[in-house]
């Protein structure tokens, strides 16, 4: 008879409360799959295309590299460069002396002096990668003050600059200038860009539906009908969308170019990635979507995007601090997504490859935030098998190691697992 998942983790409650910390503590061939079409036909491309058979804790998982710099001030007419430079002096300080209320007023300012200079010079237009790095620092000015319906409003705006309605329904036009060899530097950086702010947007619709009152602290399965919801999916798969297709796309042309034959699936071998795109933008996708999908129990789709992380990441196979440890952290992730649906021989085979990555770095705090999750994780496999000496073993080290960290809630989660073997 296999193994059952502790009446705890089956319970509302309990799924809620094992999804709301260990699945993830750290944070934050694609076909076209049926299962998650919020209800908009006329977009074919916003199911996921995340399969994988058939066919990353963190903080330093973010698409951001193509938001924040928006250009020298040389490159700006005077009366914008006085407001950028008092905008500058107000947020590029540490956080105790910022003063982002100043400085997104500054950066406003300069941003409608812009748009009114781009109505005759073509440098400055609404689309120039000079105004949208400026938007994107505005939305991050804004994302800062925790501001996030002007955080949405502004990633918006800045979509909207650079792909228009077209683009922003279908990502393939995307795809089409990503892959286009004689594209001007430009406009490139530009698309690169939109995809670091659809991401970004992705992620701040994902906060503002967890801020939302609609969404009861106990309730078993979160609102996927609530409109925060739906455009948090919809950014993600926008930006899995031009990822995806575009490496599709450039595997393939490596393949002709060596004889090979055309392929379903790209090996995921970082080497053979487009050069705009780099490991750190693959993996920070992957990560924050499947954390999405996990978040809201669509782990159909958040364990294929966390595998494929693993691969580009070689498993950690080079040995590198960074690589080791964001593998760990992936891990942890697939580990807790495999107790969540049951699967415990899986959990068991991930938490243990896991751990044995994680030891390895046993300061960096990826590995050490993965070896709590990857702990606790043993802990409950042995617990629905019934390994009480086992599962107590692997709950109080999760608990100690959490505690040498300073992270109570995962202390709070190993306790109550401890206290929940001796009844």
């Amino acid at each position: 008879m296999p193994p059952v998942l502790p009446k705890y983790v089956k319970s509302p409650a309990g799924r809620l409360q094992l999804a709301s910390h260990c699945v993830h503590p750290l944070r934050r061939s694609f076909f076209t799959s049926g299962g998650l079409n919020w209800g908009n036909n006329s977009k074919p491309w916003l199911t996921p295309v995340v399969a994988v058979s058939v066919a990353v804790g963190v903080a330093t998982f973010a698409l951001v590299g193509y938001g924040m710099f928006y250009g020298p001030s040389a490159a700006y007419p005077k009366p914008v460069r006085k407001l950028l430079r008092e905008g500058g002096m107000a947020y590029m300080r540490t956080a105790d002396k910022q003063d982002l209320p100043k400085a997104v007023d500054c950066y406003t300012q300069a941003l409608e002096l812009l748009d009114e200079m781009g109505a005759t010079d073509p440098k400055m237009s609404r689309d120039s990668p000079h105004v949208t790095g400026l938007v994107a620092r505005i939305a991050t000015v804004y994302a800062e003050m925790g501001d996030l319906d002007s955080t949405i409003s502004t990633y918006k705006d800045l979509l909207h600059r650079i792909l228009g309605d077209d683009g922003m329904d279908d990502p393939r036009t995307q795809v089409a200038l990503l892959l286009d060899r004689e594209l001007p530097k430009a406009q490139r950086e530009n698309v690169l860009r939109a995809l670091g702010g659809a991401n970004k947007l992705a992620e701040t619709y994902e906060a503002r539906a967890a801020r939302s009152k609609r969404r009861s602290v106990l309730l078993a399965d979160p609102d996927m009908e609530a409109a925060d919801v739906k455009e948090a999916s919809r950014w993600y798969q926008w930006c899995l969308q031009v990822v995806m297709l575009t490496y599709q796309n450039h595997f393939n042309h490596l393949q002709l170019e060596q004889d090979k034959p055309l392929v379903n699936t790209p090996s995921f071998d970082p080497s053979t990635l487009p050069g705009y795109f780099s490991l750190e933008v693959m993996t920070s996708l992957f990560y924050n979507a499947a954390t999405f999908f996990a978040g809201h129990g669509q782990f159909q789709y958040a364990v294929p995007l966390l595998q494929r992380g693993l691969d580009l990441l070689r498993r950690g196979a080079d040995g590198k601090e960074v690589g080791v440890c964001r593998s760990c952290v992936l891990m942890s992730h697939l580990a807790n997504a495999a107790v969540m649906t049951g699967d415990l021989p899986a959990a068991e085979r991930w938490a243990i490859e896991g751990l044995a990555l994680a030891k390895q770095f046993p300061k960096n705090d990826d590995c050490l935030g993965g070896f709590v999750a990857l702990t606790y994780d043993l802990g409950a496999v042995y617990e629905a098998a019934d390994k009480v000496d086992s599962a107590r073993v692997q709950y109080r080290q999760a608990a100690e190691v959490a505690r040498s960290i300073g992270d109570s809630g995962a202390v709070a989660l190993a306790t109550a697992a401890l206290d929940r073997l001796e009844q």
